[in-house]
Parts: structure tokens; sequence; C-alpha cells
């Protein structure tokens, strides 16, 4: 399994939510074909020069694990989504290990911290 990334640039027609509905399109196409290790939505920004007529568009970060063929049905999956104006897969260049020993500790911090929702209160009296 190799590491990639993948950056879409989605159309900006669409509200907060739709864009959203898209990222959560994208991820489960991703998981089903390989190890989806981080999303990054970046938020609307402005192109560097006009695609479709649109200067904006939402940009959204993928970082995966997967065999280098799932790249090609990646590819033929994404270009069939209209709302996407553009997307490119590459190989991640930075330490995969380095990236996974972050999201680990986030994981057990965010579990660790104590914060289920769950406090108990207590009254003495």
């Amino acid at each position: 399994m190799n590491p990639y990334e993948l950056l879409l640039i989605i159309t900006p027609d669409y509200d907060e939510s739709e864009a959203a509905a898209l990222t959560d399109q994208v991820k489960s196409i991703i998981e089903n074909g390989g190890t989806l290790l981080k999303v990054d939505p970046w938020g609307k920004k402005r192109l560097a020069y006009p695609i479709r007529k649109r200067s904006e568009g939402y940009y959204v970060l993928y970082i995966f694990e997967s065999a280098p063929s799932f790249v090609a049905e990646l590819n033929q999956s994404l270009r069939v989504i209209e709302t996407i104006l553009r997307y490119m897969v590459v190989g991640y260049e930075d330490d995969i290990d380095k990236l996974k020993a972050e999201l680990t500790a986030e994981a057990g911090q965010t579990t660790s911290d104590g914060n289920d929702g769950s406090e108990a209160t207590t009254t003495s009296k």
C-alpha cells in the first residue's frame, strides 16, 4: 500500500452542507479501495484563474493509502462527478509514519480527556 494525497476543488455554487455531502461521498469511495488517513477541508478559497467561469471553490485534502491500481479507479470515479472543478492525486511526499503517529496521538488525547459528555456530579450534604 502506497500513501497518496488527493486535492479536490468543489464548485462554490453549493452551500457548506452540500459540499460536506460530496466530501463524504468521496470519502466513501476512498474507503472502498484503500485506507483513509486524514480529511482536511480547507474551505472556500479564491482560485488562481477562472475554471468554468468560477473564481472560487471549496478545497478539500484527503490523505490515504491504497494499491497503485486503485488510483486509476479513483480518477475514473471522480471524473464523472460534475460538481468537482478540479482534482489531483499525487504520491504523499512527507513521512507517513509521522502522520500516523500524530493521528494516533490525537485520537488518544480526545479519548483520554475524560470529556465524553457523561460527567458525574456529586453533591455534599
